[in-house]
């Protein structure tokens, strides 16, 4: 008895020191995540802790149409510890994209896509570093340029053609025509940038080894609520599993394409026609670099058409 007394002393006490430092935290949290801030936009007033969180609900752009109703076109919204600027008309919009793009064009990156891949992304980019220069120049010149397109014409004609084909032999029948679009536009992609297709018009779910559907749990994963974004101090905590899952997702999409990527570097003058792979590895680009880029692209090209 004697050892156990001032075992459960000592534990008391400390369970009374935690008791009185929790409302010291909590205090601290305020003081420095929620004190006024100077030359932000109007917006409704912030609960402690969580700040507008509750307010956002599951349709954010409707929500901040309705607040800009109350608080005008240019609003701001704490999210937690972070502060969220919307933009709600032309002329505040303008004002972000073109007047005062040079300051405002660093992107919020999700805890989810937190990884090693992060320096190489176009999307993603922390700021407008030489690497982002380097492979926006290129992107522009190889993939979005005048002569880029025009090259790139008869491959979107001969898509098109084949979806035309498919949908004529399909005639009576039940087609789900955002699944066909779908795959269509991502072999046109995917032709841009490995010269080869992904996915299979006859293939009604499209998946190729689950391939589309790797894409969708990685948008999910970064799109999915994450307390690591709202409260920054717990990001290396990963609470939610929401980081790893999306790296998982990720390695599983690079497997479906890297066999590609290293015949291109062994036989690099073997084939004719040339895709945007090709310049990629002429200018030195790695195969981490060149994964998240092909990511990238295809991932948003599936958030758009959803």
């Amino acid at each position: 008895m004697a050892s156990i007394t001032p075992f459960k002393e000592n534990t008391m006490s400390f369970s009374l020191f935690l008791l009185l430092l929790t409302p010291l935290f909590l205090l601290f949290l305020i003081r420095k995540y929620f004190k006024s801030e100077k030359n932000l936009p109007p917006g409704p007033r912030p609960w402690p802790i969580i700040g507008n969180l509750h307010q956002v609900g599951k349709n954010p752009h409707v929500t901040t149409a309705i607040l800009a109703q109350e608080h005008g076109p240019l609003i701001s919204l704490h999210l937690g510890t972070q502060i969220l600027i919307v933009a709600s008309s032309p002329e505040a919009a303008m004002g972000i994209l073109k007047t005062q793009d040079r300051f405002l064009s660093s992107r919020f990156v999700p805890n989810a896509f937190h990884c090693s891949y992060l320096p190489h992304t176009l999307i993603w980019s922390l700021d407008c570093n030489e690497n982002w220069k380097s492979l926006r120049r290129l992107c522009r010149t190889e993939m979005f340029s005048v002569n880029a397109l025009e090259f790139q014409s008869s491959l979107r004609e001969e898509k098109l053609a084949q979806m035309i084909d498919f949908l004529c032999s399909k005639s009576g029948q039940v087609v789900n025509i955002e699944e066909v679009v779908f795959t269509t536009m991502f072999n046109t992609l995917s032709n841009i940038i490995f010269g080869k297709d992904f996915l299979d018009l006859k293939d009604q779910r499209g998946t190729a080894g689950g391939l589309k559907e790797k894409l969708m749990k990685i948008l999910e994963n970064g799109l999915a609520p994450n307390i690591s974004d709202f409260f920054p101090i717990l990001q290396r905590l990963d609470l939610q599993g929401l980081r790893k899952q999306a790296l998982k997702h990720m390695e599983e999409v690079y497997d479906s394409w890297v066999g590609m990527i290293n015949e291109r570097r062994s036989a690099a003058t073997a084939y004719k026609e040339q895709c945007f792979l090709d310049r990629l590895i002429q200018n030195g680009f790695s195969n981490e670099q060149i994964n998240i880029l092909a990511l990238v692209i295809k991932s948003f090209l599936l958030f758009f058409l959803k």
